[in-house]
């Protein structure tokens, strides 16, 4: 029976899957493609005509959540005589379109959702006309009988979370980036095309209304209020912004700059301004590092609620997600608040004042607003804070690679600008910026920051813009740099050799040791052209030497990596020893070091004793994180000994966070020995609670995460201390201690204590209340590790609660995480054929189907995720399900709006289908049994 469902299967489904797997497989398992079949090449585009100046009246219905009878009015100046212009429109129903400067012959909309508007004359060249459209949005006759809905992008009306989905909306925002303005308005939805704007909007009196530039006019007559704002400085249709709602407000000003601060009115006032109150410090900050005044007449900052990114840098008035306020408790060790905040003012100079001209040079905003974060760490809180943020941005980009894809920091083919927006354009395009600053020094980097914002203030830019001021401004030719490190995908992979030789004494009498430096880059199992990649640039090299009076003395050695394999050696007297031997020691290098030897290790030349010595007394967070994590492959008593010590005993934080996590890293299922000693080393640090209970929030964590690597029973007891609700500890270390519970309890072979244990997770998840419920999806993140229980009874209960915890009534982080851990058990190995069990994952798999369509992004993505988790792979042969999972996938790759959502699926669909081809490749087993005696097989 099993066999026939097989062969059935494969006969079915194989020949479809063939045919298509060429077409629709985006990534081979061997290379790691972002550009997915279907992109297409997006060149800068050039316009016939500008648009100089935009009026838009607008009055939301807050009843039927519907944006209709709009009226915008265009100042348009052309290029070249033309007879027609275009502009972009998505679901919108054009009323009226006239002018009193032009005659208008006709207008029509096109299937590639254009609006062209034809002239009965020539729009010559240098002249300006103005035109009036008369619009309503949402027009969608498939999903409405009148033809109107509520926008299904850009203009975004928020309801309270109930099943009547008729209710009244309580506020409203708006969302550009990247090309969902054309849902609210037309325009020309392209980055460099910018204009000034006033803008009305009509809404009840009750509403506070949030918009670019000045408020200059609010009105009110019966219940009614029309606000009116200018915004004299030119933007780009994606900054275009309008938030409505019930706020609570505080003013505040920076110099003559007015700032205001929005928030939902339940919130606490005090608790607000934690996020918000550094803002006129930051702005001044800023103002001095780029040697450039705000650009803006006022900022605003609005926290709302339902928004889809953490932030989003509208001219003059960014909007936040309210899920980062918080209260003093939680900021004991909670700060991507200040982060975010930060990031979005940055962008008030750089991707507002001086925007991308077009999406593929998206990093001239993104990398510059990351890297700005790091900059006014940097100021405020230190050097250490500073190189362990950068520390942790690259780690964020080389995960993208090595999971994901490389690719050019600038790329013009892809299929929609919302791919662009990932790690190789926030955190990698960062560190470009961290390598230019280092690689021109401190004054030129500043002046030429200078120098672009003063060119292209209130214009656009591309990368070769920026190329040509750094080289005017240092003299410094940069069209290499540039070459290697923004149009070339990847980044250089080292393997770093030692070796340490004595020579002939000179005829001065003077004694040396050669220490001999060989670099390789790229990886040794390629050949050929791969092979041949490699990058050019000088890395710093620093040693410490001690004299027998152990007096330090340092060398700091700089090596041309410039070939495949690079040489360079440092001469060294004899009577001195090698006590560190850092490469790169201030991180001024985009690259992984994949590993260092030392070829010929001696007694008193041992590459543990290096790098232990490195991780005590390195100068630097960057040389002491480094020491640590190249520990991590030298396993000892010594070594775990040391790495102990150092999260007690380092100054910094972050080399103890770095420490604890590599000692979580000698757990090994196969070596008892090794992982006892380490998960020893952890638990003693743990039990003296003296000491621990004065550590940093980060420390606790990472201890207490890494206990539960080990999946030890006996350490229950201990990390239940942690989520009491009564003990003050921060709610991040609960949030870990109680996945580590989870993970702890697996190897309970008392039934009725695993289910008292699975009993206090529920229950976090049912009834506690945290910032962004961090303890509830500690807890579930727990739970989860229960997806391979035997117990048959204990799995359908932990599924049915996941189940639960996805629907529209639940928190939304709650609803984020479940839907997330869904994917751990849609494919249940343990009884892979029982009815029940078949029937619960059936049922999981339904669900996922559903959350696909769910009105979150988030939520959408996590069943993206969900439905190719690596648990979710069948266990011998491809089912039904299996095909179910991608065509669902397929049709969100096609359908959804959000183009995040889209790349998800994509990505998704193409891990099941190298499932799938992975099977396809191997050959079928087929059990028989020759039955001698009449010569039948069976």
């Amino acid at each position: 029976m099993i066999y026939d469902v097989i062969v059935s299967i494969k006969v079915k489904n194989m020949k479809q899957f063939n045919e298509n797997h060429n077409k629709n497989l985006s990534r081979e398992p061997s290379k790691k493609n972002f550009a997915f079949p279907g992109s297409e090449m997006h060149e800068v585009p050039i316009f016939s005509f500008t648009i100089e100046h935009m009026s838009l009246r607008i009055q939301p219905d807050f009843v039927k959540q519907t944006l209709v009878d709009c009226n915008q009015q265009l100042r348009v100046r052309a290029f070249q005589d033309i007879s027609h212009i275009s502009l972009d429109i998505s679901e919108i129903r054009i009323n009226e379109i006239e002018s009193l400067s032009i005659d208008i012959s006709n207008f029509r909309c096109t299937n590639d959702q254009k609006l062209i508007i034809e002239f009965s004359e020539l729009f010559r060249r240098g002249s300006t006309v103005d035109i009036n459209i008369s619009y309503s949005t949402g027009y969608n006759e498939i999903e409405s009988s009148s033809g109107f809905t509520s926008p299904r992008n850009g203009f975004h009306f928020i309801t309270k979370n109930s099943q009547d989905r008729q209710i009244p909306a309580y506020q409203t925002w708006t969302q550009g980036q990247a090309t969902e303005s054309p849902y609210w308005f037309p325009c020309v939805d392209s980055p460099q095309m910018k204009f000034t704007l006033d803008i009305e909007v009509i809404c009840p009196r009750e509403f506070m209304v949030i918009s670019n530039g000045i408020l200059a006019s609010k009105l009110t007559e019966h219940e009614i209020t029309v606000w009116k704002f200018i915004e004299k400085n030119p933007l780009p249709s994606y900054l275009v912004s309008v938030v409505i709602g019930r706020f609570s407000v505080v003013e505040s000003n920076y110099n003559n700059i007015p700032l205001y601060y929005y928030w939902p009115e339940e919130i606490n006032k005090d608790d607000a301004m934690l996020t918000f109150a550094e803002t006129p410090h930051m702005i001044g900050f800023f103002e001095e590092y780029f040697n450039t005044k705000f650009p803006f007449q006022k900022y605003s900052q609005s926290a709302v609620d339902n928004f889809e990114f953490g932030g989003m840098e509208n001219s003059s008035c960014t909007t936040l997600t309210r899920n980062v306020l918080h209260d003093k408790i939680t900021s004991m060790d909670y700060r991507n608040d200040i982060f975010l905040v930060v990031h979005e003012l940055a962008h008030q100079w750089f991707g507002d004042m001086v925007t991308c001209k077009d999406w593929s040079h998206i990093w001239l905003n993104e990398g510059f607003a990351t890297y700005c974060e790091l900059l006014y760490w940097e100021r405020t809180r230190g050097m250490d804070e500073f190189h362990y943020n950068l520390i942790k941005n690259t780690d964020i980009y080389f995960e993208e690679a090595k999971d994901q894809y490389h690719r050019p920091i600038v790329t013009k083919f892809y299929k929609h600008p919302d791919e662009l927006f990932d790690a190789h354009a926030y955190e990698k395009a960062g560190f470009i910026l961290h390598m230019l600053r280092s690689y021109l020094g401190e004054f030129n980097f500043r002046k030429s920051l200078k120098t672009y914002l003063t060119q292209y203030q209130h214009k656009s830019a591309e990368s070769l813009d920026l190329l040509r001021i750094l080289e005017e401004t240092s003299g410094i030719e940069m069209h290499s740099f540039f070459d290697q490190w923004i149009y070339r995908e990847g980044h250089p992979d080292l393997q770093i050799d030692f070796i340490l030789e004595d020579i002939d004494s000179k005829a001065d009498g003077n004694s040396t040791k050669n220490l001999t430096v060989k670099i390789r880059q790229g990886n040794d199992n390629l050949n050929g052209a791969e092979k041949s990649i490699h990058y050019k640039f000088q890395l710093e090299i620093k040693i410490n030497l001690l004299d027998g009076t152990g007096k330090k003395r340092q060398i700091l050695h700089l090596m041309d990596v410039d070939t495949y394999t690079s040489e360079s050696t440092v001469f060294i007297d004899r009577n001195l020893s090698l006590g560190i031997i850092s490469i790169d020691p201030d991180f001024k290098v985009l690259k992984n070091i994949n590993s260092i030897k030392i070829l010929n290790e001696t007694e008193d030349f041992q590459l543990k004793r290096l790098l232990v010595n490195q991780m005590k007394n390195g100068d630097t967070v960057i040389e002491r994180v480094n020491a640590v994590r190249l520990l991590k492959n030298l396993y000892s008593e010594e070594i775990i000994t040391a790495l102990q010590d150092r999260i007690t005993g380092d100054i910094f934080y972050g080399v103890s966070v770095e420490a604890a996590n590599a000692i979580g890293s000698f757990y090994d299922k196969n070596n008892y020995e090794k992982s006892d000693r380490a998960y020893q080393a952890l638990i003693s640090i743990l039990k003296n609670r003296a000491s621990f209970d004065n550590f940093r929030p980060e420390i606790k964590k990472a201890i207490v995460k890494n206990i539960g690597i080990f999946e030890r029973s006996n350490s229950i007891e201990l990390l239940e201390n942690f989520i009491q609700t009564s003990n003050t500890d921060s709610i991040f270390v609960k949030s870990v201690a109680a996945t580590a519970i989870g993970k702890s309890c697996k190897g309970l072979l008392n039934k009725k204590e695993k289910e008292g244990i699975i009993s206090v997770l529920k229950k976090l998840v049912d009834t506690t209340n945290t910032f962004q419920s961090n303890l509830a999806t500690g807890a579930l993140e727990g739970l989860k590790e229960l997806s391979k229980e035997k117990d048959q009874d204990i799995y359908l209960e932990v599924v049915n609660f996941f189940l639960e915890n996805t629907d529209q009534s639940k928190e939304y982080f709650v609803r984020a995480k479940a839907t997330a851990c869904l994917g751990k058990f849609l494919t249940y190995k343990s009884d892979p054929i029982n009815p029940i069990v078949t029937n619960m994952n059936l049922g999981v798999f339904n669900r996922l189907k559903e959350l696909l369509r769910d009105d979150r992004r988030k939520i959408k993505m996590n069943a993206c995720t969900a439905l190719s988790d690596d648990d979710a792979k069948f266990d011998i042969f491809p089912d039904k399900r299996t095909y179910d999972s991608i065509e669902e996938l397929i049709t969100i790759a096609r359908s959804d709006k959000d183009g995040f959502v889209r790349r998800k699926a994509e990505v998704s669909a193409n891990i099941i289908r190298q499932w799938i081809a992975k099977w396809a490749n191997k050959p079928l087993k087929i059990d028989t049994k020759l039955d001698v005696g009449n010569g039948n097989l069976r």
